[in-house]
């Protein structure tokens, strides 16, 4: 499921490619994308336009001249493309926003877990789906504010969206490992010091990985991203360990990540 760093890569784009420009006409080609809203909710957008967007943890938002937000969830394989309406419309396109100057933008969703919605308040709608700080927004005094009472698995709580908002799976191994915190470790055994660590590694690593442009071949040799897969070893050469926590595949390196 595409984390913080595609968000943030996928606003970048879409900013670059769709605001203010006259939407001419919406093509909504599988309904079961909306959440919450009807296809007449979408198709009002016509004659409209884009003309701002933000990001909050794995959600785009995305205003609207009539003062709404349409909100983007990618799910696990969805993104944007903007073309020329001659190349055609993919065929994974879910919704496509055919612009008055002849570009379209498709939201391309090949496993359709993407969802689109509209609302009027993005505080509303961040408040209904009880999300916990950005990740890339929190400071560090509210950042080791969410620790206290916490006893849960520390990966799993980092990758809690009611907890803190935007980090999956991959970014979360990545920002243990180079805090040297294992996976396994309680939240309430991480001290002080390494809550300061934990919180600067977490921003650290969510900005190089939109820097790296958010693919693991981009990343430098001393970033575990670079040999995160079976049979990889880790940074310094030393085994590398697979491990289920919460139900989810993780790799660490117990020379540097001890429990």
């Amino acid at each position: 499921m595409p984390e913080l760093p595609s968000l943030e890569i996928f606003k970048q784009y879409f900013d670059s490619t769709s605001l203010n420009q006259e939407i001419k006409e919406i093509n909504i080609n599988n309904p079961e994308i909306l959440f919450d809203i009807s296809e007449n909710n979408i198709k009002e957008l016509v004659n409209r336009y884009f003309v701002s967007s933000s990001r909050y943890g794995k959600y785009l938002f995305v205003s609207t001249s009539d003062n709404k937000f349409l909100i983007f969830h990618f799910g696990m394989t969805g993104f944007f493309k903007y073309h020329p309406k001659n190349e055609g419309i993919s065929s994974h396109s879910r919704i496509s926003f055919l612009f008055k100057n002849g570009n379209v933008l498709d939201f391309d969703d090949s496993r359709k877990f993407g969802k689109i919605s509209i609302s009027e308040n993005i505080s509303d709608f961040i408040n209904k789906k009880n999300l916990g700080p950005d990740a890339l927004e929190i400071s560090l005094s509210s950042f080791k504010k969410l620790f206290q009472r916490r006893s849960g698995h520390i990966k799993p709580l980092l990758m809690n969206q009611q907890f803190l908002a935007g980090i999956g799976n991959l970014y979360a191994d990545e920002i243990l490992f180079q805090s040297g915190i294992h996976p396994l470790k309680k939240a309430y055994q991480i001290e002080n010091d390494e809550q300061n660590k934990l919180y600067d590694n977490m921003v650290w690593v969510l900005k190089k990985a939109i820097e790296f442009n958010d693919s693991p071949r981009n990343f430098p040799e001393n970033f575990l991203l670079a040999h995160r897969y079976p049979k990889g070893e880790c940074p310094n050469g030393d085994k590398l360990d697979i491990i289920k926590v919460g139900g989810r595949t993780t790799y660490y390196c117990p020379h540097n990540q001890k429990l």
